[in-house]
């Protein structure tokens, strides 16, 4: 019996991942499993406005996985949760049109049977400005669930068939014959890929507040991983990926009759925390502000993934029951505390093609992490007091200095031999 697995699906979700993609696929298959999970619930009871999809952009150089794990992911979507890929879409077929000759209506993507959309390559979707404009206008309402009227007609043709309107009816798609108007209300997750924009594609999304729409996984791709990658075999472990899929089907029958939003007490350290993070990293960049990186959107995705993270610790402890009141504990705290600079990098410091100046620069993790491989490289144990007072000259956050500590630790550099004490891993010099 495989429900024990249920314990812990993110866990699960990881090692599928660090099967398909090392760590590359093991960050991206967490956090599509948090976003799957927000596909699950219902709105706060307390606050129906804030969006609980969270959309999830993997962004990192081309050729390493993206796509191959949208694939697999979504191999994991239950059936009855309809997974539609319009990568390879027009974009008629996605948003909706008329067949003038036939006098039919072209369906968009988004009906009410679709609970989840895979974007493999994004650039595939932009082509030129104007196409990348309309694109973006209208799936920046998709990405919002918010309804989307498209007046795609000089005039409107009443002669549309009627078996085929009264179809549409019921997966929410209208039609008013005379203003030559379709609309639709989306309730769908995106899960979107793109290897790093050119410039004019870049400023023409981020100002038209496209990327603030995804929780944007952003990820350097480093000479040690290229070359771990080209030396070490990556092969799909099939049986966890089975254990994955039965573990979502299980989480997808879990209703939840109850969410409040986490209150702003629990939410505080949080909060604090990755103010400091930001701080940091604004310090030496006088173009950025603080409005700029930290947002109501911002605010949402650390909401949304805290509320993933509760949803199936809620659901074990029920026994895979329906459960009364989602409720949050510390250790949902602990798991974003742990995290947090994913949140923030891609606003901080966005890759960008490479003819593009600020692919160059450097971040504060990134010095940070530097400062403390150098500390620990006599061998010795370092207690965190005495690593806080190396890295002073930086003019860090403490947030800022546990979040490189436990990234260190987690690519192997930097182990902690017992509670305070942080020791650099032998084999690396």
């Amino acid at each position: 019996m495989w429900i024990p697995e249920i314990l812990d699906p993110l866990e699960t979700a990881g090692r599928v991942g660090l099967s398909l993609a090392g760590n590359i696929g093991e960050m991206a298959f967490i956090e599509l499993e948090l976003a799957y999970a927000t596909k699950l619930l219902p709105r706060f009871s307390d606050d129906p406005v804030i969006r609980r999809n969270q959309n999830t952009l993997l962004y990192w150089q081309y050729g390493y996985y993206k796509s191959k794990i949208l694939e697999v992911f979504s191999q994991t979507i239950p059936e009855a949760l309809k997974a539609v890929d319009i990568t390879s879409m027009t974009l008629e077929k996605i948003f909706g049109s008329i067949d003038e000759k036939k006098r039919r209506i072209i369906e968009p993507a988004f009906t009410n049977d679709v609970h989840f959309v895979i974007v493999s390559e994004l650039t595939a979707l932009l082509g030129q400005r104007d196409a990348m404009r309309q694109f973006a206008n209208t799936m920046n309402l998709v990405l919002e669930n918010e309804k989307v009227v498209r007046q795609i007609l000089k005039l409107g043709h009443e002669q549309i068939d009627e078996a085929q309107l009264s179809e549409l009816k019921k997966k929410g798609v209208a039609y008013d014959f005379v203003k030559g108007e379709l609309s639709y209300s989306p309730n769908i997750c995106v899960f979107a890929a793109t290897r790093p924009l050119e410039n004019r594609y870049y400023t023409y999304l981020n100002g038209s507040g496209h990327f603030s729409r995804y929780h944007v996984i952003q990820h350097r791709v480093t000479d040690e991983e290229a070359s771990k990658h080209l030396h070490e075999d990556y092969k799909l472990n099939k049986q966890t990926l089975d254990q994955l899929t039965q573990i979502n089907a299980a989480l997808s029958n879990v209703r939840v009759k109850k969410m409040l939003r986490p209150s702003e007490s629990l939410m505080k350290p949080i909060y604090d925390d990755i103010e400091a993070l930001v701080k940091d990293e604004i310090a030496e960049k006088p173009r950025l502000k603080l409005a700029d990186v930290i947002s109501p959107r911002l605010k949402g995705d650390l909401i949304r993934e805290l509320v993933s993270h509760a949803f199936p610790r809620n659901a074990s402890l029920s026994g895979l029951q329906n459960i009364e009141e989602l409720r949050y504990t510390q250790e949902d705290v602990d798991f974003i505390r742990e995290r947090l600079y994913h949140f923030i990098e891609f606003a901080v410091n966005p890759i960008i093609a490479a003819s593009y100046s600020r692919l160059t620069e450097g971040s504060k993790r990134d010095q940070v992490k530097t400062r403390i491989l150098v500390c620990l490289s006599d061998g010795a144990e370092w207690h965190i007091d005495r690593i806080m007072k190396a890295v002073e000259p930086l003019k860090i956050s403490p947030a800022l200095v546990y979040i490189a500590l436990n990234e260190l630790i987690k690519e192997g550099k930097v182990r902690k031999p017992r509670r305070g004490y942080y020791q650099i891993v032998k084999s690396v010099e």
